[in-house]
């Protein structure tokens, strides 16, 4: 209740008298027996759901059509290590380690150097990433339920043959209530356990928090509140499901989604601490618990240190999970046959301009994010250095199941970068969906009132070459050139030599949201005017004069470290 936390436990306590004073009346036979008719009243109702959706599942997959036949009926598994940037990533040039595994496996796979996710937070990012669409034309910027006609990859592949699943640990915006379950015979969000259970009431949620901040088990009460798995049950899970099918003649398509590294940043204690601080005492796990919620002025440095080396922990034990999961699969024999995509829905800011946290911007580290694909039949190490999208990864598997003919997906198939390697000169650049993204929300679509002044209600980011273009509601403009600033610190967007590459950046926009306009609403509340601004900025083609000027870091310092390659 809206009122203080002693008010609410003195109410209670009063409401629970009652309550017992008139169950003693009933007298202690009449207690029993409405204690356990309640308690059987509960048990078959949880029996009955539960086997609803086995029988349900199990109708579903004994309906499903004849597979694909050949030899293009591959498995696939996609993993999405929720709020992983690339600027973090070994392979992308970070000096710590972070992701050995990833950078072992690599090695026989496809790297994408500059991958763009369509929009800086989850869910309208995985809704692109499972139907190919922006997510201007699925509303999903603001709209937390996928009720498009646009089908998602699952639900193509379930219609050829595919047995489907899906395991998750974002329970805030991948679970069944916001429809990104679509197509999946089998879908696991919420955990089921003695544990969960306990945690789901009130009193059950606040005993534990208050139970695992005295005993220092941060770890756990983070998984607490999102009533999820970490990355190694999500895993055990998966692979429970791959022993458990009923048809394990059939090709399969499985999403697993890892949420270890979004915030609260806590490491599991395998790799607490390795690469710096780590929290000592409960005001330094209090502090990572509500890191994001803090005001700005009340975090120090040591704050803001510790909540980035702990971040790199919980991307190390990410792809430690990996290592495990693929070894897994390869002693089971199943990599010959599967194609393993990772990538992450969107990245995270740590203070080098001005925010933190996501959501806020279309700058790389919001939007910038990994990208590989392993497969026995992908070049092995071969770098695509072409900025991609990562709306193209339903159109690349259908391409490689050999399932393109009547497929619904637009976009492009990401295997072009196989055949050609632009950023080494061995061939021409491949044709891939332009690498746009877009921050929106319905609540502040307009100009809002900020402490440096307007701030815009969405931005529109288009990555070409090593230019990144960024535009907002207001008709502002940023210029990146990613080649000589790949952390974006200098706009170049008032220089006069970069006046062909702005205009040329502007037409490329135009053209993404012409070619693929938004939904009607979006149209009617912001897309139209933002449209119509850029077609005047190209008629009018000319540009006040300036010069470079740095971004705005309101203070924070520039990244830690010096990386090499695009991020």
């Amino acid at each position: 209740l809206p009122i203080h936390a002693a008010g609410s436990l003195l109410l209670a306590a009063g409401l629970g008298r009652y309550a017992a004073m008139a169950t003693a009346r009933l007298g202690p036979r009449r207690t029993r027996a409405l204690a356990a008719g309640s308690v059987a009243v509960l048990a078959t109702l949880a029996a009955g759901s539960s086997g609803w959706q086995v029988l349900r599942e199990r109708r579903a997959v004994a309906a499903l059509p004849a597979p694909p036949t050949g030899g293009r009926a591959r498995n696939v598994i996609l993993i999405v290590w929720d709020t992983v940037r690339a600027y973090d990533v070994g392979l992308y040039g970070y000096p710590r380690p972070t992701t050995p595994n990833l950078d072992r496996w690599m090695r026989r796979g496809v790297m994408y150097s500059v991958a763009l996710s369509p929009a800086p937070w989850t869910y309208p990012s995985h809704t692109s990433l499972l139907t190919g669409q922006w997510p201007l034309r699925l509303d999903t910027q603001w709209k937390m339920k996928l009720e498009t006609p646009d089908p998602t990859l699952a639900e193509y592949l379930a219609s050829r043959g595919y047995h489907t699943a899906g395991f998750v640990g974002n329970t805030n915006c991948c679970t069944y209530e916001s429809r990104l379950d679509r197509g999946f015979l089998h879908y696991e969000d919420y955990t089921l356990t003695p544990w969960s259970l306990l945690t789901r009431t009130v009193a059950g949620d606040w005993i534990a928090r208050k139970a695992l901040r005295l005993s220092d088990r941060a770890y756990l009460e983070k998984w607490v509140g999102l009533q999820a798995r970490d990355a190694s049950g999500i895993n055990r899970a998966f692979l429970d499901w791959l022993d458990g099918r009923r048809r394990a003649d059939r090709p399969f398509f499985a999403f697993l989604n890892e949420f270890d590294a979004h915030d609260p940043y806590i490491p599991a204690d395998a790799v607490m601490g390795r690469f710096g601080l780590k929290p000592r005492t409960a005001r330094e796990r209090s502090m990572l618990l509500d890191f994001i919620g803090i005001p700005r002025p009340d975090l120090t440095t040591r704050d803001v240190t510790m909540a980035r080396d702990c971040y790199d922990d919980c991307i190390a034990e990410l792809d430690r999970q990996l290592g495990l999961l693929l070894d897994e699969l390869g002693r089971r024999g199943l990599l010959a046959d599967t194609d393993v995509i990772v990538t992450s829905d969107h990245g995270e800011a740590f203070g080098n301009h001005g925010r933190f946290g996501h959501a806020h911007s279309v700058l790389l580290e919001e939007v910038g994010v990994p990208l590989v694909i392993l497969s026995a039949e992908a070049p092995p190490g071969r770098v695509v250095a072409a900025p991609v999208s990562l709306s193209d990864i339903p159109a690349t598997v259908v391409d490689r199941l050999g399932l393109t003919e009547g497929s619904p997906f637009p976009g492009r198939s990401l295997t072009a970068g196989w055949r050609a390697n632009p950023g080494s000169g061995s061939g021409p650049a491949p044709a891939v969906t332009p690498a746009f993204s877009e921050q929106a929300s319905r609540h502040d679509t307009g100009p809002q009132a900020g402490p440096g002044g307007l701030r815009p209600g969405f931005q529109m980011s288009l990555v070409d070459g090593n230019r990144h273009y960024i535009r907002d509601g207001l008709g502002r403009e940023l210029l990146f050139d990613l080649a000589a600033d790949p952390f974006e610190m200098v706009d170049l967007h008032d220089r006069p030599d970069r006046r062909r590459d702005l205009v040329s950046l502007r037409r490329g926009l135009l053209r993404v949201l012409s070619d693929r306009p938004g939904s009607a609403a979006v149209e009617r509340v912001y897309l139209q005017d933002f449209r119509r601004s850029l077609e005047a900025a190209i008629a009018e083609e000319r540009r006040e004069p300036g010069g470079a000027r740095a971004v705005d870091s309101a203070g924070e310092p520039g990244p830690r470290g010096v990386r090499a390659g695009p991020f």
